[in-house]
């Protein structure tokens, strides 16, 4: 049976026809009463009890090198250069000892065409072996040369961006070292706002998940990609609802074990100055069958909490504010910020002060 407490929450924002948003605080506390459903103060025992998620590092641990590229394969494009010491040289060029010889493909035999060298095999080669072999074949026609070869695009080192992006798919690896966002960036963007929006990112057997507006905030969670990395954009296996005195009521997206009650309330706007009853901040948990906590009272008796259950915080108390950056969101929790005593007198009122509504006067068009 849905309890009373919690399907007046589950109902908040359909609309009625009284000016109220929700139930009101004493609603919330008989109804509890009457279902058995208890309501803790967000106080540094109900901390203890709930005890401390264990430690989300999101992305961050997914930190490495810059991808580099490693041996040459087939379908690669590598980059030749020559140098050459002599001012006169075969390979100089106006003001210059260095010659671009430009971009060339690996034939899907592993072999490469380069001008003044001719064919040579490069794949399963390292740029630093393939460097050797042309500086070598170069001897013959000039005079201490060098050659610098580059991988300026790999055919297999690729990442995928997927999700809610306006242009996912397969994207290439390339030596200034892709990171997270690049992935976002190369697949559009996101569709929503960064702060609503969890990047997941996936790699080997391990998934990692990080907000948006953190990684744009942390360069730490803007880890490089490497070969094989597939890019989530979306909205996250987590959400909550933010209801009532709220300046944004709505469903969020969040990162458990990263998100608190107090970043929960920004997130929705913050409390209505206006409206809000800073001291009526409920927060409604419905804990899986057969989950629950260990609370231990002031006067030293233990209580096991099962099934549902109703946290406060008064925001006018400094400790509340405190605690609510210590409490941490979970899946499904539904955030609802009550109504002050005085406000919904105020909005009654308002119904009165509204200039009546005048009827449109008839039209003279005639009806022929």
């Amino acid at each position: 049976m849905i309890l009373r407490a919690f399907a007046l929450v589950a109902v908040i924002g359909l609309g009625a026809c009284t000016p109220s948003d929700g139930p009101t605080s004493s609603r919330i506390q008989s109804d509890a009463r009457a279902d058995n459903v208890p309501i803790l103060q967000l106080q540094p025992s109900v901390l203890q009890a709930l005890g401390k998620p264990a430690p989300n590092a999101g992305l961050s641990h997914f930190m490495a090198r810059p991808y580099t590229p490693g041996t040459i394969k087939p379908g690669d494009i590598v980059s030749v250069r020559i140098f050459q010491t002599s001012e006169d040289g075969v390979f100089s060029v106006a003001d210059s000892n260095v010659l671009d010889l430009g971009d060339f493909a690996v034939q899907p035999g592993g072999s490469v065409s380069v001008p003044f060298v001719g064919n040579i095999r490069v794949a399963g080669s390292s740029v630093v072996s393939a460097q050797r072999v042309i500086t070598d074949r170069l001897r013959e026609t000039a005079i201490d040369p060098q050659a610098t070869v580059s991988i300026s695009l790999s055919a297999s080192d690729n990442y995928t961006v997927q999700g809610s992006v306006a242009q996912g798919g397969t994207y290439p690896l390339t030596p200034r070292g892709e990171r997270i966002l690049d992935a976002v960036a190369a697949g559009g963007g996101s569709a929503g706002k960064p702060e609503n929006t969890i990047v997941s990112l996936i790699r080997g057997g391990n998934t990692g998940r990080q907000s948006l507006d953190r990684i744009i905030a942390d360069p730490g969670q803007n880890v490089p990609l490497q070969p094989g990395d597939i890019v989530v954009v979306g909205g996250g296996d987590a959400t909550f609802i933010a209801d009532g005195a709220v300046g944004s009521a709505g469903e969020f997206n969040f990162v458990e074990g990263q998100f608190s009650l107090a970043q929960a309330i920004a997130r929705a706007g913050g409390l209505q100055d206006s409206r809000a009853n800073a001291r009526a901040v409920y927060l409604f948990r419905r804990q899986p069958p057969g989950e629950s906590f260990l609370l231990r009272r002031a006067n030293g008796e233990t209580d096991r909490i099962f099934g549902d259950v109703i946290f406060r915080a008064d925001y006018k108390d400094p400790t509340d504010r405190l605690n609510a950056r210590e409490f941490q969101l979970r899946n499904g929790d539904v955030l609802f910020v009550g109504n002050a005593p005085l406000a919904n007198f105020a909005k009654f009122f308002q119904i009165f002060e509204r200039p009546p509504e005048v009827p449109a006067p008839p039209s003279l068009e005639s009806p022929f």
